[in-house]
């Protein structure tokens, strides 16, 4: 008896739960802040990709031994992310002259429209810039 009372208040309390907001109201707010997030962040397109931390102009930096692992991580990701970027229009790549495999990046015009900045302060290193 003590079980089907308990799944009977289970039941009627989830029942209650489920029918307790207006779905298209829900929807209505969800959308809104959608649409006021995009506009605070003048945003463009419908979805953003993270390149690294890195401030431009930039040139590839090889990893030292004495780099941390983020630092190790974050070098590893620039080479692999910049020259993809840089294919597609939004940044310059210019090989540096006397070092092979080591690219000069900056932002063309269309990197500087689409570019979100975030800089970050950080107690381990230097400021870190989020793009």
């Amino acid at each position: 008896m003590n079980k089907l009372t308990q799944l009977i208040t289970i039941g009627l309390v989830a029942s209650i739960l489920c029918g307790c907001y207006n779905k298209g109201q829900l929807k209505t707010m969800i959308q809104n802040g959608y649409d006021e997030a995009r506009a605070v962040t003048k945003a463009k397109g419908d979805f953003c990709l993270y390149l690294g931390a890195v401030k431009f102009p930039y040139t590839d930096e090889p990893v030292l031994e004495d780099d941390n692992q983020w630092t190790v991580w974050n070098k590893g990701k620039l080479s692999r992310t910049l020259p993809l970027f840089a294919e597609i229009g939004l940044l310059t790549r210019e090989p540096v002259a006397g070092q092979p495999g080591i690219y000069h990046y900056d932002l063309t015009d269309l990197g500087r429209e689409y570019q979100h900045l975030f800089p970050e302060e950080s107690s381990f290193t230097d400021t870190l810039y989020h793009n």
